[in-house]
């Protein structure tokens, strides 16, 4: 059921993206960032940077809509959500997709080019299954397709009165951007009591209501390709290791959690990490700033960073970590 489940999803996402002609994020590379951010970190021309996208259905929508579900598992709540139940329910739901699409596409923006991802998909379920991993279609295709942003819309139909005896139909219309890495809600737009034909106010008004949603997102990615990031970082040490991250480990009395702060203070972007959680066995940093490309100019994301820590700590200290990372934006380390 869950194969099935992920390809009809798949239907969706193609449907919503493929328009744009190949021009996506080819091998998880961050859309103009390469042009704009040198390997000193300066940056230049920071105009021309735009954020790959990928465009969604809120869940909102998807629950109202009946295509959200839920269930259990493990004593976790799992979301199902069926992207390809949402586009085939009615035409006006392809007109969204399709005109988000093209206005973005007409700006200059990337939408990905899942061709490649799409056919990871069930293989990557399958494993993830047997490792006793759940992620829904969201999370998967989130961490293949690594967009910069997503963009996910929700609009409902309501009569509205307008005399005694007539009632209108009425649209309420929004659209949020959300930070792939962080979920940062980035910028929203809100239109509401749109009278007349839903599709003509897409094809004819919906530009014009546009630029301030998009100001908001080009003030967002600079923030991004200057400054790194945002990311979380989490050390846990396991139950049974004998590892406390408040023991010495040298006859200076510096101690694991010390290493450790100091690390993340030299790897993170200008030092910025916010220390949240410290005890003997966890420490857990908010908004660490990372850079936003490997050395081979591909996207860096949470997994590196934790890979990067795991190399040197294991290195210096020749105790065994595990990376446990998770998504784009929450990096995990486990010291055994």
């Amino acid at each position: 059921m869950r194969i099935k489940f992920l390809q009809l999803t798949v239907a969706f996402i193609i449907a919503a993206s493929f328009a744009s002609c190949g021009g996506g994020n080819k091998e998880g590379k961050l859309s103009d960032i390469n042009a704009v951010e040198d390997k000193s970190g300066k940056v230049n021309v920071i105009e021309q940077a735009k954020p790959a996208l990928m465009i969604i259905p809120s869940d909102q929508f998807l629950q109202r809509s009946g295509f959200l579900k839920t269930r259990q598992y493990n004593g976790r709540t799992v979301y199902d959500r069926d992207y390809a139940g949402f586009l085939l329910n009615n035409t006006t739901n392809k007109d969204v997709v399709r005109a988000i699409q093209n206005y973005f596409i007409g700006q200059g923006y990337p939408l990905n080019d899942l061709e490649q991802s799409i056919k990871s998909l069930n293989v990557q379920e399958n494993m993830d299954d047997a490792d006793g991993v759940i992620k829904d279609a969201k999370t998967l295709l989130v961490e293949t397709v690594r967009p910069d942003i997503i963009l996910e819309f929700d609009y409902e139909l309501k009569n509205a009165k307008v005399s005694r005896t007539v009632t209108e139909e009425r649209i309420d219309y929004s659209m949020a951007a959300l930070d792939a890495f962080s979920n940062k809600s980035v910028a929203s737009f809100v239109k509401t009591d749109i009278d007349g034909n839903f599709t003509t106010y897409l094809e004819k008004q919906l530009p014009s209501d546009m630029p301030k949603f998009v100001g908001q997102i080009k003030e967002y990615f600079k923030d991004i390709v200057v400054n790194g990031r945002d990311i979380t970082f989490r050390v846990v040490v396991e139950g049974n290791s004998a590892v406390n991250l408040g023991d010495d480990y040298n006859d200076m009395g510096d101690t694991y959690a010390d290493w450790i702060r100091e690390w993340v203070k030299t790897n993170a972007k200008n030092g910025s990490a916010n220390l949240n959680r410290n005890t003997n066995k966890e420490m857990f940093y908010t908004s660490v700033r990372v850079t936003n490309n490997g050395e081979d100019g591909t996207q860096f994301n949470a997994y590196d960073f934790a890979n990067a820590f795991r190399k040197e700590f294991t290195k210096t200290f020749q105790i065994k970590s595990v990376n446990t990372t998770q998504g784009l934006g929450d990096a995990s380390i486990m010291i055994k």
